[in-house]
């Protein structure tokens, strides 16, 4: 196991969001598509805003399961995590 301690949460956040990119980019690469699965709560936010933010990754190809999300409650709904 290889651990890292970083000064703060964005420089943490950074980290983890290029290493999910580069093992996203590998199972587009292997597979053509990639799933992963997405936590929520602020503790979240900083890495979720850098990883979405990759360019480089190929959305299209990518399905995503966010744990938290509601069933039977539609898009529109506050409470959704679907936006």
């Amino acid at each position: 196991m290889n651990i890292r301690v970083l000064a703060d949460k964005y420089l943490l956040a950074h980290a983890a969001a290029t290493q999910a990119a580069t093992a996203i980019r590998n199972a587009i690469r292997q597979s053509g598509t990639a799933r992963i699965i997405a936590a929520t709560g602020a503790s979240q936010f900083e890495f979720l805003d850098e990883l979405t933010a990759n360019s480089e990754i190929d959305w299209k190809r990518v399905e995503l399961f966010h744990l938290d999300e509601y069933l039977g409650i539609p898009i529109t709904h506050p409470a959704s995590f679907r936006k």
